[in-house]
């Protein structure tokens, strides 16, 4: 599991699901690598990740700009995603040991309590995984599989119909 440090500040108490040693905590950066001003702090940080400025859709066919680190952690995921698809057989500490061992030092020189072991670099973390065998399902393949509908339409051509018979 990866679980966001918390927005809470410098002087708040370690929060859960965060704080579990089973999980692995991530604090937030921003586009230099400086630590999050709202980001908890702690011994139970594992990594941290961008999460501040990060641009998102909003309601009302908007877009926003907004910070915290519920972002880094979905970042995070999205990494271990990547790792677990590249060896589905990995561990949840061999992964939390190679996002440590490959994320990039931020701060003091080694593990500190603001950014863990520093930024997740994906490219490496992924790199570091062993191709692992993925056990394949003995399921009887279909008779015949349809064509996919193309990717990509025309500029021009106009929007398929969809169940509501709108374009």
């Amino acid at each position: 599991m990866v679980a966001a440090s918390g927005n809470a500040g410098p002087k708040s108490q370690p929060l859960y699901p965060a704080a579990n040693p089973n999980v692995i905590a991530v604090s937030a950066t921003d586009a230099y690598d400086r630590l999050f001003a709202a980001s908890n702090r702690g011994s139970h940080i594992a990594v941290s990740a961008p999460g501040v400025d990060i641009f998102l859709p909003a309601p009302d066919r908007k877009y926003q700009m907004t910070s915290g680190t519920s972002f880094s952690a979905a970042y995070v995921s999205g990494l271990a995603a990547l790792m677990i698809e590249r060896n589905p057989q990995l561990t949840p500490r061999e992964l939390r040991g190679i996002l440590m061992k490959s994320a990039r030092d931020l701060g003091a020189p080694g593990r500190d309590d603001l950014f863990g072991a520093g930024a997740a670099d994906a490219y490496a973390a992924v790199s570091a995984v062993q191709i692992g065998t993925v056990p394949v399902a003995a399921v009887p393949a279909p008779a015949s599989v349809p064509d996919p509908a193309p990717a990509t339409r025309a500029v021009d051509a106009s929007a398929p119909e969809i169940a509501s018979g709108k374009p």
